[in-house]
């Protein structure tokens, strides 16, 4: 909107729109599907109409507010298969698990979104062998292509594709660009390459074609007009002293919860609260005084869905009517460094959607607050013993100073 008021699209220094991909199978931009779409996918679960729901990329299981009804779901599909590359809470729960290789072990094209304003496509190649590669009668990973191709394959179906495997089809759409003679691939022009076995080593080793005189032609779209009055935000919960505003937020090291996995991230501290391997809620320092809560009180956080238990921490920069808890643990499953630890924040969301783009109003809810009567020491960077000494479960014990 601020570059149409000042005249930048179009123009160098403001929005350049791309033109359509050089290659048609790949698509102009990623699939994205909103949080009302979820919920119309659930309710076809719910009616029998999924007979097989393959998961790659995604973990609903754990991702999805509980309210939803995608784990109740999931019991009336017949084939649940997964994709995933480790045991993550929806694979888990799948009837089939055919794990697909690290995206270091992939082949691959891709166009950049957003992108440059002209054409460009990339060139993914595997930079690792396998590290699980099938051995006789021993089955290694596959990627996802390749696996719905050796499906394919296996029910006489024929696909259409210019390639038995992935890597042949990537090859193929290398050799459409080769064949028009134009853009560069890597840091020499198309056409100086003498043969497509050259171009292709090209584009590999640098990883991309592009053409910069290819630029989009279409008429400049008009934006949508700005809306006229503030809507007013609605909110889902209790009312009262003792409620709060909920807000979630990714956590630093484990975003949405895909690297709790990993004990490198769950113990990289958070940027504020220099908090690790835990969940925590932040609290403003004056409610916390007025409530009566330390740093480490377990801390009962209830919402009109469900509740969940997590380790207070007072933040002077937090408002007072407003808790955070940072997403990414209370995983089901995920490994023996996520499985069973601290709680996951957004099982407990109002289920609403946001009236314009159907996306989760992820901020909507309303949270009662109180406390447990638990205290349990909060892992910090900055920690040094505590006041109150504690054991290996974190309980408070009496130590001598050579125990410490």
């Amino acid at each position: 909107s601020l570059n149409y008021l000042v005249g930048g699209v179009g123009k160098k220094g403001g929005i350049i729109f791309n033109p359509d991909p050089a290659l048609a199978d790949i698509p102009k931009r990623p699939a994205i599907s909103s949080f009302a779409e979820w919920r119309g996918l659930v309710s076809d679960m719910d009616r029998g109409d999924v007979q097989a729901l393959l998961v790659r990329g995604a973990d609903p299981w754990y991702g999805l507010p509980d309210e939803v009804g995608f784990k109740k779901a999931t019991f009336k599909v017949p084939l649940l298969v997964s994709f995933s590359g480790f045991m993550d809470d929806t694979t888990a729960m799948a009837d089939l698990i055919l794990p697909e290789g690290n995206y270091l072990e992939e082949w691959g094209s891709d166009v950049p979104d957003p992108g440059s304003g002209h054409e460009m496509v990339g060139f993914q190649q595997p930079v690792v062998r396998p590290f699980f590669e099938s051995r006789g009668s021993q089955l290694g990973t596959k990627s996802f292509p390749d696996v719905l191709q050796a499906v394919a394959q296996g029910l006489d179906i024929d696909l259409g594709l210019p390639g038995d495997n992935f890597m042949e089809i990537v090859q193929d759409g290398a050799s459409q660009l080769f064949e028009r003679g134009r853009g560069m691939a890597g840091t020499r022009r198309a056409g100086d390459y003498p043969d497509f076995r050259s171009f292709w080593f090209g584009a590999l080793q640098n990883g991309l074609w592009r053409d910069d005189s290819a630029r989009s032609t279409k008429p400049i779209p008009k934006p949508r007009p700005l809306p006229t009055a503030v809507e007013q935000p609605s909110f889902d919960g209790p009312d009262g002293a003792d409620t709060f505003y909920l807000v979630p937020f990714a956590s630093a090291s484990m975003l949405d919860g895909r690297g709790a996995a990993l004990p490198w991230l769950q113990a990289t501290p958070d940027p504020v609260s220099t908090a690790t391997w835990r969940t925590w809620i932040e609290i403003n320092v004056k409610r916390a005084k007025e409530m009566g809560v330390k740093l480490g009180d377990v801390m009962k956080v209830t919402s009109p869905y469900g509740s969940i238990e997590a380790l207070a921490y007072p933040n002077p920069g937090a408002p007072t009517n407003v808790v955070s808890i940072p997403i990414g643990q209370g995983h089901t499953a995920s490994g023996r460094f996520a499985k069973g630890r601290g709680s996951n924040v957004l099982s407990i969301l109002a289920p609403s959607t946001e009236g314009q783009t159907g996306s989760l109003a992820w901020a909507s809810t309303r949270v009662r607050v109180e406390k447990t009567g638990k205290w349990v020491w909060l892992p910090r960077f900055e920690n040094k013993v505590p006041d109150q000494p504690v054991d290996e479960d974190h309980r408070i014990i009496q130590l001598t100073r050579t125990d410490t």
